[in-house]
């Protein structure tokens, strides 16, 4: 089974909206009126479109995607379009916890909402360079403990975010920040978001202490190579190649696609016209991962976690 676990379903006017929440400075505007104007404002919106995704999940060759929200959507509307899906299997949906809203959607009541009513799969890809907000926080724990309580995976992104304006508290990008909450919650699985990207290094450690930690496979390479340390680069190649030697379990690959393949509003990682063309897998075989690797990394993990 081949699982994407880290899609995106958001349309124009989410993006409309959390630009205008957090756009405070000149360069947010710039951002928002870049938004507003397009090249296309309406391409986001074949993101609510189940045909498209269908059609792109089979041309590719991937049988579920995982669909998030964060930091853009709602919760209602992606459960909604997965419980109204003809193919509502092929569909992993996961909620959106505000952590910079404490008296609102950041709470562990909304999570058990989510699950429980809504039959969403874990929480994510929460931003905490966005706000900021700090992961370690006692006010995250409520969520933590509830999210370990139903068994379900939390996804976070750390390392470089080069996106202007809207992301650009980097001294919250380090995913040292999540050792507090990965020792208090031993049976919470958190998964670090296209490997910590120039963090790589530390997550890396990080995994070694933390055996609920894993880490996902999208868009590191627009991260790799950039500057490791002061004196030097390191290559997506060694990075994975490092990290296939003890956390082949722990690694779950992932497109970071911002809507249905193919369209105008997917990312760069969906290269060519399966998945036998995507850059990761093309380096899993050069790097002679095993068949049992590539299986795990593939969807067997995700599977583990999401319990699809």
């Amino acid at each position: 089974m081949i699982i994407d676990c880290h899609g995106h379903f958001n349309t124009q006017d989410d993006f409309v909206r959390i630009a205008e929440k957090y756009a405070t400075d000149k360069w947010g505007k710039r951002v928002l009126k870049a938004i507003k104007a397009g090249p296309n404002p309406s391409a986001a919106e074949e993101a609510t479109t189940e045909e498209a995704w269908i059609e792109s999940l089979d041309r590719y060759g991937v049988d579920k995607v995982v669909l998030q929200v964060a930091p853009f959507g709602n919760n209602d509307k992606v459960a909604k379009f997965i419980s109204e899906a003809t193919h509502s299997d092929r569909f992993i949906g996961v909620a959106n916890i505000d952590f910079m809203d404490p008296e609102g959607s950041n709470s562990a009541q909304e999570l058990e909402r989510c699950v429980k009513e809504l039959g969403l799969k874990g929480v994510g890809e929460l931003y905490p360079n966005i706000g900021p907000w700090d992961p370690s926080d006692d006010k995250c724990f409520p969520v933590y403990e509830k999210a370990q309580e139903f068994g379900v995976p939390i996804m976070m992104h750390f390392g470089l975010e080069l996106f202007p304006a809207l992301f650009n508290h980097q001294m919250y990008n380090d995913p040292y920040l999540l050792d507090r909450a990965l020792r208090a919650f031993p049976d919470l699985n958190f998964i670090v978001c296209h490997m910590a990207g120039d963090r790589c290094g530390d997550l890396y450690a990080l995994m070694h202490c933390r055996r609920n930690l894993h880490a996902e496979i999208s868009s590191f390479t627009t991260h790799i190579p950039t500057p490791i340390t002061a004196f030097g680069t390191i290559s997506p190649q060694t990075v994975l190649k490092e990290f296939l030697k003890y956390h082949s379990d722990r690694l779950l690959w992932a497109t970071d696609v911002q809507g249905p393949y193919f369209t105008d509003v997917a990312v760069k990682s969906v290269q060519g016209e399966t998945i036998a063309d995507n850059y990761v897998v093309k380096m899993l075989d050069e790097l002679g991962a095993t068949e049992e690797q590539k299986a795990k990394i593939l969807g067997g993990n995700a599977a583990k976690l999401f319990k699809p």
